[in-house]
């Protein structure tokens, strides 16, 4: 979903640079600092660069990336978490953020913080199995779980977004065999190598393998269709109560002025509404045009925070 600029915006009151609020802004006046918690070369790592290069030209101060990488993005949010308020320190981030709550792997979410917008959405997590699998719906690996409990494995990671998933179908009936799994890499060879039969993993790293016949796709992990699989039903669809979209979002340390977030929120939609040169390294990416203002970003992370919350226990394997 791409709105246009006409932003709500809700935050604590700001301080460090933030002025009065009938005084004159004076921000930014030195480079901002995205904290990706992760690696290079990942989902957030990808949309904070992609972004970050088209934000000088509009706020005048060079955006620089860094990674903080570690314990499931728990060290990088941490950081930012005890920044200054000041605007200069911006973690991005995405559903793990809450799913590390949830599990119990942190102890503070994103109440801990002021949510910014939106800004991306990686093309579409899909549920996926060999092409010889004997199913080829989430309806028929349920019904057939049933007759052979234990025989289908479905990878996932616990205390990430991919147990969510794996919750949600033992929920709707469904008797797998659950196997830890490492990232998203791992979770490939297990299924390539025929180790795993049901793995979740992102449309821009399985497409080869969809458009070859190795792989096929018996769900969509997201919250709505997709145009790029578009016979897919979500899992939500099928009656499965999980799905999840992975939403980068700008994350401020709590108690920045929210004119700072304003102004960095209207620079990030300038650039995606407006910007060609992002919109076509997006298409090259698969992924939607996505931005959100901040009322609509908050209410969305507030409703699936109470969503992962509900399953906490299962979250944490009690």
């Amino acid at each position: 979903m791409v709105l246009l600029l006409a932003l709500s915006f809700v935050g604590a009151q700001g301080k460090e640079e933030a002025a009065p609020a009938s005084g004159e802004l004076n921000w930014p006046t030195k480079p901002i600092n995205l904290i990706v918690p992760y690696a290079a070369g990942g989902n957030s790592d990808f949309n904070a660069r992609a972004i970050a290069k088209y934000l000088p030209a509009i706020l005048g101060q060079p955006v620089v990336v860094t990674n903080v990488a570690g314990s499931g993005g728990t060290i990088g949010a941490s950081q930012v978490k005890d920044a200054k308020a000041d605007g200069y320190t911006i973690l991005v981030h995405q559903l793990s953020l809450t799913i590390a709550e949830a599990a119990g792997m942190a102890d503070y979410g994103i109440e801990s913080f002021e949510v910014g917008s939106v800004f991306s959405n990686a093309s579409p997590e899909v549920l996926l199995a060999a092409a010889d699998a004997p199913f080829d719906t989430v309806e028929e690996l349920i019904a057939l779980s049933k007759k052979e409990p234990g025989k289908y494995k479905l990878t996932a990671n616990t205390g990430a977004s991919t147990m969510w998933i794996a919750i949600g179908l033992q929920n709707a009936g469904a008797k797998l065999n659950i196997v830890s799994s490492g990232g998203s890499g791992e979770r490939l060879q297990l299924v390539l190598g025929g180790h795993a039969d049901i793995v979740p993993l992102n449309y821009s790293q399985v497409k080869s393998y969809l458009d070859d016949g190795t792989l096929k796709a018996i769900g969509n992990v997201s919250n709505n269709r997709s145009e790029l699989l578009p016979e897919v039903k979500t899992l939500r669809e099928s009656g499965i109560e999980a799905g999840y979209d992975y939403l980068n979002t700008m994350f401020f340390p709590k108690g920045t002025d929210p004119r700072i977030v304003e102004k960095f929120s209207n620079a990030v939609g300038e650039v995606i509404n407006n910007n060609a040169a992002y919109q076509a390294d997006m298409a090259k990416a698969f992924q939607p045009l996505t931005w959100m203002n901040v009322e609509d970003s908050t209410a969305h992370w507030y409703k699936e925070r109470e969503e992962l919350l509900a399953i906490s226990d299962m979250l944490q394997g009690k």
